[in-house]
């Protein structure tokens, strides 16, 4: 008798320029957010600003999972670095979406949106609301 077995191979779900986009988009109404905040409400050390730092993070990991090098995360700083690090990590992800080719993975895309999007609801819980 004879068993013939039929070896199938996976391959990694690929990501694209789409499934960054849900990242994109957290991230960009973020640094809307933030551009109307007094930076001090920013530091690493206040609920906010463990968000951005957390949103910035998100931002490096999606690029990394794009294929791109993500750079240093951010642990520790006032206000306005949190914030330039926010920009910098944001324009990393955006130049890591429109590169073609390369590996990435849409799973860890999908679990960093997720992560993204918890972050931005805990940074719009604790800035104060514009009236």
């Amino acid at each position: 008798m004879t068993i013939t077995m039929i070896r199938i191979e996976t391959q990694p779900l690929l990501a694209g320029r789409s499934d960054a986009g849900g990242v994109l988009g957290t991230l960009h109404d973020t640094l809307d957010a933030v551009s109307e905040l007094d930076p001090d409400l920013l530091h690493s050390h206040t609920c906010a600003g463990h968000a951005v730092v957390t949103l910035a993070g998100a931002a490096r990991a999606a690029a990394a999972a794009l294929g791109t090098e993500p750079g240093t995360a951010l642990r520790e700083a006032p206000g306005v670095v949190v914030v330039r690090d926010l920009v910098a990590a944001v324009s990393l992800l955006e130049l890591a979406a429109s590169r073609r080719g390369g590996s990435s993975d849409r799973r860890a895309l999908q679990q960093i949106r997720r992560r993204a999007n918890t972050a931005y609801g805990r940074f719009l819980h604790s800035v104060p609301v514009a009236t």
